[in-house]
């Protein structure tokens, strides 16, 4: 038998074997097991997201044809746009994938601080969100500091990928930018325990710069903090001071 040409649509599976499936199987006591087990889970999602999206598809081509009902000039024979209410929902779905995702299931593994007890900061985390107000996207950076806590036990710090992960995670949803900076806090203060966190989001909105009042170099700034960083002035300014320096 010759060898199966690799396609392009075989390639994709190796993204969530490799996020996923190949973690959890290795962890797993009976990783083939584990494997039937997620394979059920995985049709069950697959039907459910392909509902979904012809749904949506459906509800994006009305739009489409009442734009037309408004300007009549639209061409909805223009091959740029035929099929685009599946672009659409493909998109939507895509953009809103954070939306019932748990801090658990991003923030998987902690390790020890080693007795590290200042400021973790990672800065200029960019991402995607969608403002819920007018689902047009907002686009910006994410700064996150933490402290372990040494107080109770050795401390615990998580890998840099993980909180680049958390910001993702919490920015794709449909959201207040006020939500996801307060959320992405939260989720770090569940997770590691830490003697203060702290977050600023700073944003440019769609709704603000293409629409409405077309403010195209304004730039919405949030903050979310807690612990050490909520007690100290001092802890505060060194963090505004790394993050503009």
């Amino acid at each position: 038998m010759g060898k199966k040409n690799i396609g392009k649509n075989d390639m994709k599976l190796e993204k969530p074997f490799n996020n996923f499936l190949g973690r959890e199987m290795a962890r797993a006591e009976d990783p083939i097991g584990h494997l039937d087990e997620r394979l059920i889970d995985l049709r069950k999602r697959t039907i459910e997201m392909f509902e979904a999206h012809r749904k949506m598809a459906e509800g994006y081509k009305m739009v489409l044809e009442s734009l037309k009902m408004a300007y009549p000039a639209f061409d909805l024979n223009d091959p740029n746009i035929t099929d685009s209410h599946n672009r659409m929902a493909r998109a939507m779905l895509e953009m809103c994938s954070g939306l019932g995702a748990t801090n658990s299931e991003t923030v998987n593994t902690t390790f020890p601080s080693e007795k590290y007890n200042e400021v973790i900061l990672l800065k200029n985390i960019d991402f995607t969100s969608l403002c819920a107000h007018h689902f047009i996207p907002f686009t910006g950076v994410a700064h996150v500091a933490y402290l372990p806590d040494l107080t109770h036990d050795e401390g615990r710090v998580v890998g840099l990928s993980k909180l680049a992960r958390i910001v993702d995670v919490h920015a794709q949803r449909p959201q207040l930018q006020e939500r996801m900076c307060y959320n992405i806090m939260e989720a770090l203060k569940e997770e590691l325990r830490p003697a203060g966190v702290m977050v600023v989001v700073q944003a440019a909105h769609g709704c603000l710069t293409c629409r409405g009042a077309r403010k195209s170099n304004a730039i919405m700034m949030t903050s979310a903090l807690d612990g050490k960083f909520k007690e100290d002035p001092k802890l505060r300014q060194e963090f505004l001071a790394l993050i503009h320096p």
